[in-house]
């Protein structure tokens, strides 16, 4: 992850506007994990760069705004799915797909729907660390959570994602959960 810091009070609209550039499309994908629906995603992602610009005085610059940023975007993104429940996914824009073979699209919809049956807390963690590549100590960072309850939920996530393919998926083997 860069360790550029944003600071509002040295820096100018052009610079934001090409941070916005370099990273709209990593929060889009964020969004798009968690919501499902490109055009909400793509809201969302815009949204979380708005209010990010509206607050930028109120940064303090102690991470990398793109760290405020991707929380920002959780936020709204976990706003959004108490809203409107159902996940939402076209199946050729699966973000999980590339886990599978191209041809097993059904395995790559079943997953998707077994992360969407996780708590937000516990489908976070998974996808900041094995969609995002995220580590567990940038996870609690992003998430103002102690690294010990991060790896806890780690734990507590993958085996209830194991218990949920097993019991309505038994046919789905995601690599990671084994």
């Amino acid at each position: 992850m860069p360790k550029e810091r944003f600071r509002p009070e040295r820096e100018s609209e052009l610079v934001f506007e090409e941070f916005v550039r370099k990273y709209q499309r990593r929060l889009y994908a964020l969004a798009f994990r968690y919501i499902g629906n490109p055009d909400r995603a793509e809201e969302l992602s815009q949204e979380a760069f708005l209010k990010a610009y509206k607050a930028l005085a109120k940064f303090r610059g102690e991470s990398q705004l793109y760290t405020w940023l991707y929380r920002i975007t959780i936020n709204l993104c976990i706003d959004e799915r108490r809203r409107h429940h159902p996940l939402e996914v076209p199946i050729d824009d699966l973000p999980l797909a590339s886990r599978f073979d191209p041809d097993r699209r059904e395995q790559t919809m079943m997953l998707q729907e077994a992360l969407a049956q996780l708590p937000p807390a516990l489908r976070t963690c998974l996808v900041m660390h094995d969609l995002e590549g995220y580590s567990y100590q940038e996870i609690a960072n992003v998430c103002r959570t102690p690294l010990g309850t991060i790896m806890s939920r780690m734990n507590t996530a993958r085996k209830r994602l194991r218990q949920i393919i097993e019991q309505h998926y038994p046919d789905l083997k995601p690599e990671r959960l084994r």
